[in-house]
Order: C-alpha cells, then structure tokens, then sequence
C-alpha cells in the first residue's frame, strides 16, 4: 500500500476513534437518576406576584404563599383564591411551612439568611433566628423551609454556593449540613414523613427530585420550566402542588410513579 495512502486511512481510522468516543461521553454525562411522571391536572392563575414559597395550612385545607414582591404570607384555597393576608413584612421571603405542633408559621427570609416565626392566629412575629449557612452571598441564601414533626426539627435548603440542605430547630440550632450537588440549585423542599423522603425542587435544572433523608436520590421528576419555587404534597392522594415566582401560577399534578 502507498504510505500516503495508509497515512490517510489510519488518520481517518482515528478521527473515527475519536468521535465515537465523544459521543459516548455524551451519552454517559444524561442523567442517571431513575426518572419520575408527573400528570398536570390544573394551572391556576395567582392573584399573588412572585410566589416563592408554598405550604398546607391546618389539616392541610388550605395553602399558605409568600411573595417575593410584596414580601406578604398569603392563606388561599385549594384553588388558589386569597382567604387572608398576613399583617407581617418581611424581607426578601423566599420560603413558608406550617407548624401544627405549635400552631406557627415559619418563614425563611433569603438575604438576611433568619428564619421568622409568626403567630398563626394573628400572624404577629414571634422571634427570629440566624442561620448559618456555608456561603456568604446574600441572593444565594435560604430558599425553602419544611417541617418534620418526628424530629421536631425544620429541613431548609440554601440556593447555591453552596447548596446545602440543613437540619435546624431553635433549641439545637444546626443539627446537621449536608452539602448539594445532584441539581443547578435549590427552590424548595417537603419532608414527606410517610415515605420518610424530601422532595427537592431545583429551579434551574427544571426538576423536582425525590431524596432519602440523606438526600440521596431516589427519583428525578422533569418540570416544563423553570422558576418553581415552592412545593407541597398531599401525600395520601398523591397530588403534587408546585407554585411559578415567574408566572404568578399554582400547578397541581398528579405523581405517576
């Protein structure tokens, strides 16, 4: 054979080496958490502006919404219609549960990284509480707020840089921080005490995600887009709501597992 000739084909030879390699590197970075469905049922528009932050009232028959605009606790219906608006302020709102072991609200306020607990009955400040988190900036803070009534403790998660889930109540303070690193960031959490899961919601990777208590996860479950910022779940029937900062809506799916 001609060595320009077999020149050519060995560099052709690789070229092909090389590409089909890519491609498979391609293939492998897709993600490999098993994926979820989730079945729309209803988009509801708010009467509410940048909804950030979302929770059952009591006997979970109604819906508690925080603003990042007016920076208001809300309790609506099922549906979405305001029932009540809060008399307490706060700053820069990004998370909201209801506690029924002792009737109180807990917000989470982003920039001042301090979690606020309200009154239910009136909606007065209670007391307030520093949270230390691993970052120091200030629009990259405390998103989402849960409750679990097992431990008595509040399961939060910190946006980013980094994202950070953290166990807290105000007797121990931190009980535990777990670095993040299975999304883009973090908008929101439930702790599904009848699974013993937390559902996380990740705002820039469109997903929500089904985590062990570890935060291990079990499930990924795609979103239409971005900019969900609040969850909540009615365990028993299996309905998923999910409120949009952007488009001021409430979705309510179904999970098909």
């Amino acid at each position: 054979m001609n060595s320009n000739i077999f020149k050519i084909s060995l560099f052709s030879l690789l070229l092909l080496t090389v590409t089909d390699s890519c491609k498979k590197e391609e293939v492998d970075d897709t993600p490999s958490n098993p994926p979820g469905k989730l079945e729309k049922m209803s988009v509801i528009d708010l009467d509410i502006l940048e909804p950030s932050g979302l929770s059952f009232g009591p006997d979970a028959n109604t819906l508690l919404i925080v603003s990042d605009n007016t920076n208001k606790v809300y309790e609506t219906t099922l549906q979405g219609d305001i029932i009540k608006e809060f008399p307490y302020t706060g700053n820069d709102l990004e998370g909201v549960v209801y506690n029924a072991d002792e009737n109180i609200i807990a917000v989470a306020e982003e920039r001042k990284k301090e979690i606020v607990l309200l009154d239910y009955e009136n909606g007065n400040e209670i007391e307030r509480f520093q949270i230390n988190t691993g970052g120091s900036t200030q629009n990259k803070g405390l998103e989402g707020i849960s409750y679990n009534p097992n431990n008595t403790a509040y399961y939060i998660v910190n946006e980013d840089l980094p994202g950070e889930l953290i166990v807290w109540n105000k007797q121990f303070d931190i009980i535990s921080k777990t670095e993040l690193h299975f999304a883009g960031d973090y908008s929101a959490i439930f702790v599904d005490i009848h699974n013993a899961a937390l559902w996380i919601v990740s705002d820039e990777s469109k997903a929500v995600y089904k985590c062990d208590y570890n935060a291990k996860v079990l499930k990924e479950f795609s979103l239409p887009r971005d900019k969900f910022e609040g969850i909540t779940i009615d365990v028993e029937n299996k309905i998923l709501y999910l409120v949009n900062d952007s488009s001021g809506e409430l979705y309510i799916y179904k999970i098909i597992e």
